[in-house]
């Protein structure tokens, strides 16, 4: 799974940069997951579900196109990412210029991609997006226009869960070590930081991660901090390849997570 996320990673963040420049104050970022053992790509606004226009566009427009060129996981080839790029480019100016209408994301699963459009004025939608797709996806697309209020898209279908998000936090931190010239595979000391609501459930939280290899580095209690007060640092010696640090945060999390902690991220030092 880690090459599948890598390549269409690259991909995705390759061919997209002219879409989204048509936004402002967006902070677009883009995820694969797997589900029934196929991958799912993703690339969503984060900024999108909390700005002031998210309010008065109430109407969701889906375009769906079938790809022409899957590869054995559904997903489009590198040729058809170039063209599909230039369409999605299209339907963001489009439907930006005659409807207001704002670009949240978009979902590729099993050789087809739906894109996501939100807006409070649906009038002549298909002409628009007609004319943007053309004769190159001529019979294999097709869309919908309806009432999304609560948008339900966007946080059930686009919006990362917090696994995907610590995944994606993950990929920014490794980012910043490779242009620092860290070598990934060097193990070294990894520092993580949770804070928890009582002093109770922090010692059960040390328990556990000392049984498994975590030293404890502090411990203490923020003053005038209602929600989870109690700190602690605890690190381990790692690498910092993708694999590996998905593997030793997500466990971090997790078990935050069972003892009512939040897990507040990660730190480390480049390995040259």
């Amino acid at each position: 799974m880690t090459g599948i996320k890598t390549l269409l990673a690259l991909i995705l963040c390759g061919f997209t940069c002219l879409a989204v420049q048509a936004q402002e104050n967006s902070h677009w970022e883009t995820y694969v997951m797997e589900m029934d053992k196929r991958p799912v790509s993703v690339m969503v606004d984060l900024a999108y579900g909390s700005s002031a226009e998210a309010k008065t566009k109430t109407n969701v427009i889906i375009v769906s196109l079938l790809l022409f060129t899957e590869n054995n996981k559904g997903m489009p080839s590198y040729a058809e990412a170039k063209k599909l790029d230039t369409i999605e480019n299209k339907l963001v100016l489009a439907l930006a210029e005659n409807l207001n209408a704002s670009y949240a994301g978009r979902y590729t699963q099993n050789g087809k991609r739906d894109y996501f459009f939100y807006t409070g004025d649906t009038l002549k939608y298909r002409q628009y997006i007609l004319s943007s797709i053309g004769a190159y996806a001529l019979g294999r697309w097709n869309t919908m226009a309806k009432p999304d209020g609560k948008m339900d898209n966007y946080f059930t279908v686009l919006y990362p869960s917090q696994r995907e998000m610590q995944r994606i936090y993950n990929r920014h931190m490794l980012d910043r070590l490779a242009e620092a010239g860290d070598h990934s595979t060097a193990p070294r000391k990894i520092d993580h930081f949770i804070f928890f609501k009582d002093e109770q459930d922090r010692k059960k939280f040390v328990r556990i991660v000392q049984d498994n290899g975590f030293l404890i580095e502090n411990g203490g209690e923020e003053k005038g901090i209602k929600d989870r007060p109690y700190s602690l640092q605890i690190s381990r010696v790692d690498k910092t390849d993708g694999a590996s640090i998905d593997k030793v945060s997500l466990y971090v999390w997790e078990l935050s997570l069972q003892y009512g902690g939040r897990y507040d991220g990660w730190e480390t030092f480049a390995v040259k």
